[in-house]
């Protein structure tokens, strides 16, 4: 990596070791990047598009926060995120089968799902339980580590070293292709990259760059280096999309977490990485800050349409259903709670709302015949049923 070797944000550093898939020993050399700096300074361009960024991100948090029940479109955003941010690692799903797999009970979700489903699910669990700690709590490397053990968990990289700073060197580029021909090598373990992994955790509290630097550029500058030190073995990517949610909500840029950036760079995966890798070789802050800025700006954009269409729906389907069915509590109850849970089963209301199982079943029964849920699946038991108009909003 040649190019590497004069960047002003960090130094390489020989390694070497053995490629048991080929059989032979590599001599490479791996990138230790500089601390992140206290402040910057951004051409008045790239101000302009940060600012608009905020502009869309205030908008997005202030039509969430007059919702009521805000989980009711903060669960859309998170499924949409675990979809988006896993595609962008290989893992694909669609966001029916994640819906439809979360119907099933939990000890039934091991067995009963397809492994990409399930690791996307993964995602979602870490998402929604990071979402409850942030209001509590800063990020802290402890936390990031629970959060890729959870990403990981029943796959592949699950194992001794989940949850754990990595004990091993990593290579990002083609699984098949030779170490040498890897598009970017991250730090050597070590004592080193715990210590800049501390340090970076510590950025992201430190006054001074809180105080010099705006949000959403400093979220871009520690998702930049993240991603450079990569401490894990897996799921670096996941987790440093996600601590990016986490940064704008501890900061109090979001009061829900409706923003999922995931879906627009899944889009532009190739121009994202960069993006990432320019920052290395020039040094240069501006381009990928903007790219970021352009990303949070057109996916608040875009969820702030999507809140308004979904209760907009909401209220539609709810007008329906009390005035064909005034003293059905149980089926408006559904109804009501469909833009968040757009697929469900008898056995899923049942543990939801509680009420008989024939109670579940007859409300269920009464929006079939509405026309607000249709059948799913042509399952003989617990069979699942589907809004389809949610999905229609929702993947627009």
């Amino acid at each position: 990596m040649p190019s590497l070797r004069d960047s002003p944000v960090g130094s390489v550093v020989p390694i070497a070791g053995f490629d048991a898939r080929f059989d032979e020993e590599y001599r490479v050399e791996a990138f230790v990047p500089a601390d992140l700096p206290d402040r910057l300074d951004l051409p008045g361009s790239v101000w302009m598009v940060v600012s608009e960024a905020n502009a869309e991100l205030g908008r997005l948090d202030a039509a969430a926060s007059l919702i009521p029940n805000p989980q009711l479109v903060t669960r859309i955003a998170t499924r949409r995120e675990a979809v988006g941010t896993s595609a962008l690692e290989g893992t694909y799903a669609e966001l029916t089968e994640l819906f439809a797999a979360e119907v099933l009970p939990f000890e039934e979700q091991e067995t009963g799902v397809a492994p990409n489903v399930r690791e996307v699910m993964n995602y979602a669990r870490a998402a929604d339980s990071a979402y409850g700690w942030i209001g509590e709590r800063p990020i802290t490397l402890g936390m990031v580590g629970s959060l890729q053990a959870e990403i990981v968990r029943g796959t592949e990289s699950d194992g001794p070293e989940a949850g754990s700073i990595r004990q091993s060197q990593v290579f990002i580029g083609a699984k098949h292709r030779r170490v040498s021909e890897a598009r970017f090598i991250p730090p050597p373990p070590g004592d080193q990259l715990r210590a800049m992994c501390e340090r970076w955790a510590d950025w992201l509290r430190n006054t001074k760059p809180v105080e010099q630097i705006q949000l959403i550029a400093r979220v871009a500058m520690a998702h930049y280096q993240f991603e450079t030190l990569h401490p894990f073995t897996d799921g670096n990517g996941r987790v440093g999309r996600l601590v990016a949610i986490l940064q704008l909500m501890y900061e109090g840029a979001l009061r829900s977490p409706v923003l999922s950036v995931s879906p627009w760079l899944k889009d532009r995966a190739d121009e994202y990485r960069d993006h990432l890798l320019a920052v290395t070789t020039t040094g240069d802050w501006a381009p990928w800050i903007e790219f970021f800025a352009h990303a949070v700006s057109a996916e608040a954009r875009s969820g702030h349409e999507r809140i308004m269409r979904l209760l907009a729906l909401r209220e539609q389907l709810g007008d329906t259903v009390r005035s064909a069915l005034p003293r059905a509590r149980l089926a408006l109850e559904i109804t009501d709670d469909l833009i968040a849970y757009p697929i469900l089963s008898v056995s899923d209301a049942q543990r939801r709302y509680g009420r008989t199982n024939q109670a579940n079943r007859n409300a269920i029964g009464s929006l079939v015949e509405l026309g607000v849920l249709e059948p799913y699946s042509d399952a003989p038991y617990d069979r699942l049923y589907w809004n389809r108009r949610v999905f229609q909003i929702i993947d627009a």
